[in-house]
This record gives structure tokens, C-alpha cells and sequence, in this order.
């Protein structure tokens, strides 16, 4: 392969290498498996291979574009693209969460209308809606409150988003730990152990 030819698939490569990172960050930020002490080293991979997926996407889009504006046109969507995946489905709930309920509460909303059920752990959410909690599952108790997990530890402790209409949750179980000092979202929305 001659250099001319390296040089010219060369943003190709870097393209594709940033849609591989990203596409296995995405994925796991959709599937957001409870792995409790490797979360230790996953999440932080995770963020580093957002970070570097999304430079790889970038760089290559730069230097498609040094050829021409038309073949910037492409990778430039694929930048935007990814950048719209990340905001939907990254797992910036974990630097910050209010933010993070804001831009997704529409999507909470929707998830309201799943029936609990009467397992401890809740009911699995549909499909579209897994990522918005720790294992797809929404939890209730009997006081009609719901409980939307973003972390579940081991043995015994979780965190996340209640809706609980007409009163705090302060006191309610959450798999182990009770919600202490939740903190107030609005219309009925409120934080707790994150």
C-alpha cells in the first residue's frame, strides 16, 4: 500500500475505531448491567471510551474535510449523530443527575405507566426505556410510589429517582437503604443515595 493511499484511508480507520468505542460505550450505558465492584473499573472504561470514541469520530471527520467540504458532509452528521446518542443514552446521570432527570423526564413519565408488579426488585421496563434505570426495572411500594434504581449494590443498597405523588420519600426502602434526605426534582419527582 503506497503512503498516498495510508494517508487517504487513514480518517476511515479513525472513523470506524471511534464508532467501535462508542458503539460498545453506548451499548453498555443502554444495558447498564449491575457488575457492583467491577463497576469500578467498567465505569470509568466506559468514560474513557466515550471520550476517545468521540475524538477518534472527530479526527477522522477533520481530515475527511481537508479534502473537501462534500466529504466532510458525512462524517460531520456521523459527529452530530453520536454527540445525540451520547446525550440520550451516555451515563452522565452519574456527574449529573438532576440535569440528567430534566432531559429524560418526558421518557420517566412514559415509564410511569409500567405496572410495578409485586416483586421486590420491580418489573422489567419496556425495551425503549431499559436505560433509564441500574437493570431496566421500575419498583413500587404500597404507599403508590415508584422507585427508578441508577446504582444497585451489593448486598443491600440502591439509589435513584422516585415519583412519589403527595409526599417525600423519605423513609422508603431502596433494596436495603432506607431514602434519607431525599432531594426534591419537582411535581412530585425526587432524588435520593445519588
Amino acid at each position: 500500500m503506497t503512503a498516498e493511499r495510508r494517508t487517504r484511508n487513514t480518517p476511515v480507520v479513525l472513523m470506524a475505531a471511534g464508532l467501535g468505542l462508542l458503539a460498545a460505550a453506548l451499548l453498555w450505558s443502554y444495558l447498564r448491567p449491575g457488575l457492583w465492584l467491577l463497576d469500578l473499573v467498567v465505569v470509568p472504561a466506559v468514560w474513557l471510551a466515550l471520550a476517545a470514541g468521540l475524538a477518534l469520530l472527530l479526527a477522522g471527520a477533520v481530515m475527511r474535510g481537508r479534502h473537501s467540504a462534500r466529504a466532510a458532509a458525512g462524517p460531520a452528521a456521523l459527529v452530530v449523530g453520536a454527540v445525540a446518542l451520547c446525550v440520550l443514552i451516555g451515563p452522565w446521570w452519574q456527574i449529573t443527575p438532576k440535569s440528567w432527570l430534566v432531559t429524560h423526564r418526558g421518557l420517566y413519565e412514559l415509564a410511569l405507566r409500567t405496572d410495578p408488579g409485586t416483586s421486590y426488585y420491580g418489573t422489567s421496563l419496556p425495551a425503549h426505556l431499559r436505560f433509564l434505570t441500574a437493570g431496566g426495572t421500575v419498583s413500587g411500594n404500597p404507599q403508590g410510589a415508584r422507585f427508578f434504581p441508577q446504582w444497585i449494590g451489593v448486598p443491600d443498597d440502591a439509589g435513584g429517582y422516585w415519583y412519589s405523588p403527595g409526599r417525600s420519600p423519605a423513609g422508603y426502602d431502596m433494596y436495603g437503604m432506607v431514602c434519607d434526605a431525599p432531594v426534591s426534582l419537582g411535581d412530585d419527582w425526587w432524588m435520593c443515595g445519588i
